[in-house]
């Protein structure tokens, strides 16, 4: 178990930056969706998880892009332990439940799209 997912913070470290690293996900890596979230994710050698938020203007002003970017953040940091070492990049699905998910709906869905992840790849 990495330094990273014993706590409940979100380093820097912790997170997809560079145009790269969200490409070599979106390039190499498997993808898996529901009504509220779309999740692509790459196994990395870093022994922690990484995230990647894409949140396009088409899904509404800054306070809703902001507000989505914010739930997402604060459910990958409590349950980061819980993905293993992948960079995983999350958007909001093209469909108007993801507009008007509250984090509960939300948590819901990104659970249920780690599962998933769990069981197609090695989970470090």
């Amino acid at each position: 178990m990495h330094e990273f997912t014993g706590d409940n913070k979100l380093r820097k470290e912790e997170k997809l930056l560079k145009r790269a690293q969200f490409d070599a996900v979106f390039k190499g890596g498997r993808s898996a969706g529901n009504k509220r979230l779309v999740v692509h994710w790459l196994d990395n050698d870093l022994g922690h998880p990484r995230l990647g938020l894409v949140v396009s203007t088409r899904f509404g002003g800054a306070v809703e892009r902001n507000r989505f970017k914010r739930r997402i953040r604060e459910i990958f940091r409590t349950h980061k332990n819980e993905i293993g070492a992948r960079d995983v990049v999350v958007l909001p699905s093209k469909r108007p439940e993801s507009r008007s998910a509250g984090h509960d709906e939300l948590l819901d869905s990104f659970l249920k799209l780690v599962a998933k992840m769990g069981g197609n790849e090695k989970n470090s």
